[in-house]
């Protein structure tokens, strides 16, 4: 049975470094917008827990990595034969090692791909952690009927969306920052490059230094930006000259520390204490 928790965030993956939870407070600290863009997709938490689109709302949904992107567009624009591939697909742990070597080694598909796009998310529903690196997780629940339900739930939120598969430097030349943008990043974090198995996609401390230099464009250009971050002192440093709230949270699918209280950093061009939930 579904938890009642996700209809007011109804994420279509659950995502290691996700902010299902810490978005309760995060949305209400995003700037009144004309434009969202969200920049590191993953769950797309933020962005679901906006609630529905307003009408005049343009959102911009962007993942460099081809098997988000790919479920996404097929939610969107290929739902029933999507639904149709999860159905028939068997949990067992000989499945999974074989869709999770599948999906490791190939990254040549032709978006989009409902075959891929239902073996992705076997794979996240069923590994460790919700990581793809990870092996086959025994507690984890794999009931297609429901899913499919929740799948077409989740559908009437993204539809209309323009979903985009771009590396985020590309990203900010594309969509020219200007005047009512909202720009949010959830970029993997300084410890997720340091262990470097969390995610397919390399991300190294010259993407860190790429990224300010984004926000820099999006606030010479007239745009509001949030940045989700881990707490390190080169963080600080390096956005020492924006707003820089601390914010508590838990990292309950840690194996060590879960529980526990970590302080991360939310950075703004914007005063957020100045902000109200819009949504």
């Amino acid at each position: 049975m579904t938890d009642n928790r996700w209809y007011d965030c109804p994420t279509i993956i659950p995502y290691y470094g996700g902010k299902f939870m810490l978005s309760n407070k995060l949305v209400p600290m995003l700037s009144p917008h004309k434009r969202y863009i969200e920049a590191f997709a993953g769950s797309l938490s933020m962005f679901f827990r906006k609630k529905k689109v307003k009408p005049e709302e343009f959102n911009v949904l962007n993942d460099i990595d081809n098997n988000i992107v790919n479920l996404y567009k097929c939610v969107i624009d290929d739902y029933d034969l999507l639904v149709e591939n999860i159905y028939w697909i068997t949990r067992s742990r000989t499945t999974f090692d074989e869709v999770k070597k599948g999906i490791i080694e190939n990254s040549s598909f032709t978006i989009p791909d409902c075959a891929q796009a239902s073996k992705y998310f076997f794979l996240i529903r069923n590994s460790f952690n919700n990581i793809p690196y990870c092996p086959f997780s025994r507690e984890a629940t794999w009931k297609p009927n429901e899913l499919i339900e929740n799948l077409r739930y989740s559908r009437d939120y993204i539809g209309g969306s323009t979903i985009e598969n771009l590396d985020f430097r590309e990203l900010v030349c594309k969509y020219k920052p200007k005047a009512g943008d909202m720009w949010y990043f959830d970029p993997p974090y300084i410890v997720a490059t340091e262990k470097k198995d969390y995610y397919l996609a390399d991300f190294g401390y010259t993407e860190h230094e790429d990224l300010k230099a984004c926000v820099d464009m999006i606030n010479m250009g007239g745009g509001n930006f949030m940045i989700s971050y881990d707490d390190k002192e080169v963080l600080r440093d390096m956005y020492s000259e924006y707003n820089i709230k601390t914010i508590e949270t838990k990292y309950v699918g840690r194996t060590v520390g879960a529980g526990k209280i970590f302080t991360e950093l939310v950075i703004t061009n914007y005063d957020i204490n100045e902000q109200h939930s819009l949504f």
